[in-house]
């Protein structure tokens, strides 16, 4: 089962913490942390406070490696590399590859054909909002600590991006979809939209 989840960059970025919400405006888990210095950390936390994913940052540059930590277990490490337009990062341990678009802040997350997560990034008053598509939920907690360390916002400023606004989406209600309301950020139109 898959649901869609909404990490505001900006706000983890200012305050250090941001709370990771649904379509529903329901707070399913909590992000604390920062990074760009050695042991700098985000930590995913739920609701009821228990740490369920963590990624530490272990070196500086261009390319920073991060260790990666899911339910408290050492899971993998992974570098972060940058081209001119693309960022790829591949988590060995657990075999995950990240590819996205640095521009249009867009990712993919695949393991070998298998695709983990899809996470988008769009613009709204001045800040950047990821919306983060998990095919397994169980997946989620890594998913958004991995999401909050892809191009960050202090490394990148929000006007040099080439992102849509998040308001300006049109909803399309789909028949097929089991909860056909249309949902206050149009998250289902978002991630069937093709990429422009």
């Amino acid at each position: 089962m898959s649901r869609i989840i909404q990490l505001n960059l900006s706000e983890l970025d200012h305050t250090r913490s941001s709370r990771i919400i649904d379509e529903y405006k329901d707070t399913k888990y909590l992000i604390v942390g920062k990074w760009g210095l050695i042991s700098d950390a985000f930590s995913v936390y739920s609701v009821s406070g228990d740490i369920l994913a963590k990624v530490r940052q272990q070196s500086m540059g261009i390319n920073p490696k991060f260790d990666v930590f899911f339910l408290r277990q050492f899971v993998g490490s992974s570098v972060i590399n940058v081209s001119m337009h693309y960022t790829t990062i591949f988590i060995n341990g657990i075999d995950w590859l990240i590819i996205g678009n640095q521009e249009k802040q867009s990712y993919v997350i695949w393991h070998k054909r298998e695709k983990i997560a899809t996470i988008k990034s769009y613009g709204q008053s001045d800040q950047i909002i990821r919306l983060i598509k998990v095919d397994n939920i169980k997946h989620e907690p890594l998913v958004v600590a991995i999401a909050a360390i892809l191009n960050h916002p202090s490394l990148v400023h929000t006007a040099r991006l080439k992102l849509r606004e998040l308001g300006k989406l049109t909803p399309k209600p789909d028949p097929n979809w089991e909860n056909s309301r249309l949902l206050h950020f149009h998250c289902r139109n978002i991630f069937n939209s093709k990429a422009k």
